[in-house]
């Protein structure tokens, strides 16, 4: 066979197996994206979570973003401040290394709610009153009718820990007393990572059963949550703070799910929120 028949028969050989592979191409389901496939488990986890009694915010985010490990140092920011707040009494707590303070004189708080929250916001922002009051930010989901919760903020997003708060009580619209704990400043130890959406985490407690029939997910947020402590750190990684309401009791609990590995921590808070 000469060399000119042989390639004409290569040719032919080559020709039927792309006509063979294009047939099969057509004949073939089309294989979904995973996009497709995401897109079709969370709509079937919607459905079974509507099944049992579960209601979901309208619209869930599935974008992933990047969030960061974050160290605080072991140290007592506060008990130092107690001689520059003139105008409340002060008293540190070194067990709890929180500082629990009462106004000298009545701040009475008049106006609507709107109105009562920016004079808090004022007499929390004032050094002589607070100390670091401008390093936190109201968190409307953790306060109620006479409790007003700052959460401590960050470059890389609000803490949320009882080792960073400022609860703020009111009793018959003034101001009663506070308590405030602080972590100091906050600096990344690592870079940047991937984290989970907000719907994988809400999908991933609904699968470890963390989060029960006839309930309601009030609202989901980032933010940073205490890991472990480390030679005279706090570690903190990003977390998906999720409150789900028991539609009977009307109780509600944060949960919390790690931002990195979609598993839920158990530092829960349950609470009620006193908007009877």
């Amino acid at each position: 066979m000469d060399r000119k028949r042989i390639e004409w028969l290569f040719l032919i050989i080559f020709a039927l197996i792309d006509i063979y592979l294009a047939l099969e191409i057509l004949r073939s389901p089309v294989s979904l994206s995973n996009a497709d496939t995401n897109t079709s488990s969370a709509t079937n986890i919607r459905i079974e979570m509507r099944a049992d009694g579960i209601d979901l915010p309208g619209k869930i985010s599935h974008k992933q973003q990047s969030g960061y490990y974050l160290a605080a140092k072991n140290r007592d920011y506060l008990s130092g401040k107690i001689s520059s707040l003139s105008q409340v009494n002060a008293h540190y707590s070194k067990s709890n290394n929180n500082l629990t303070a009462t106004p000298k004189t009545a701040v009475l708080l008049n106006g609507n709610s709107k109105d009562i929250l920016q004079q808090i916001i004022d007499f929390k922002n004032d050094p002589k009153n607070v100390p670091y009051g401008k390093k936190f930010k109201y968190e409307a989901s953790m306060s109620g009718n006479d409790s007003y919760c700052f959460v401590q903020n960050s470059n890389y997003g609000a803490v949320y820990d009882n080792g960073a708060q400022l609860l703020v009580t009111v009793h018959n619209k003034q101001i009663d007393n506070y308590t405030i704990s602080y972590m100091g400043p906050v600096n990344s130890v690592r870079e940047p990572q991937l984290i989970i959406s907000a719907w994988r985490a809400v999908s991933a407690m609904y699968t470890d059963r963390e989060i029960g029939n006839n309930s309601k997910v009030m609202q989901i947020k980032l933010g940073y949550s205490k890991l472990t402590q480390v030679r005279g750190n706090t570690i903190l990684l990003p977390s998906w703070l999720i409150w789900v309401e028991n539609k009977t009791t009307k109780n509600i609990t944060l949960k919390r799910v790690n931002a990195f590995t979609a598993q839920v921590l158990q530092t829960n808070n349950s609470y009620d929120m006193g908007n009877d």
